[in-house]
């Protein structure tokens, strides 16, 4: 594998790199705690997993908060982010972000309760940090994974948040996700459940250097 080189698209390339990332956050996802409470039917991830990634996508074009990983031509990574001030997102864009899961609703109906319930109990660890960016979702396409890009594609925004003299913060669902995230400079504010049913979650943060 050459290099992942790792940029903030153009607008027109934006769209291209977007089309491309959205199955690649699917399969870096599929397996994934979080996604497997959700949606524990095959069936159901396969319709209802795309929205959610490209609801993702959309947030960080939204903002300029999408960083994309490639190898040569094709996209195997990316990374979204929210800048200061746009997480916790607010009620009216929650209730925008339904609407593309309206088709999927029979299928989606009962991981769309669930993630609102999940939400809410991220939100009350989220509450009371000093100004930061948001990662939303980062995924490396599986063929690809332990190979250096995943750092690659969070150091900008890392660098970024440095030079703003703002920290940055996420949550993740797996030990081995939390112990990378603290090889680069996060620590971990919390360890819970954010429902009685749902996976261990990780909230970290990072204070700028």
């Amino acid at each position: 594998m050459s290099e992942a080189c790792i940029f903030t698209s153009v607008k027109m390339s934006v769209v291209n790199d977007v089309r491309r990332a959205l199955p690649v956050l699917v399969r870096a996802f599929w397996d994934f705690p979080e996604t497997v409470h959700l949606l524990p039917k095959e069936s159901a991830r396969r319709r209802v997993l795309p929205r959610y990634m490209a609801e993702y996508l959309a947030d960080g074009a939204r903002v300029d908060g999408l960083n994309f990983a490639h190898d040569g031509g094709e996209v195997i990574g990316a990374a979204a982010w929210l800048p200061p001030g746009a997480y916790p997102i607010p009620l009216a864009r929650q209730i925008a972000r339904l609407i593309p899961l309206i088709p999927v609703l029979p299928w989606g109906l009962g991981a769309a309760r669930e993630g609102v319930r999940g939400r809410a109990g991220n939100r009350a660890r989220h509450e009371g940090y000093p100004p930061h960016y948001f990662l939303r979702a980062i995924g490396v396409d599986p063929s690809h994974q332990r190979k250096g890009v995943g750092t690659a594609l969070i150091a900008p925004m890392l660098e970024r948040a440095d030079s703003e003299h703002v920290g940055c913060f996420l949550f993740t669902a797996t030990e081995s996700n939390a112990a990378w995230y603290h090889s680069l400079g996060f620590e971990t504010a919390a360890r819970y459940n954010p429902t009685p049913t749902w996976p261990d979650v990780w909230a970290m943060w990072r204070p700028p250097r």
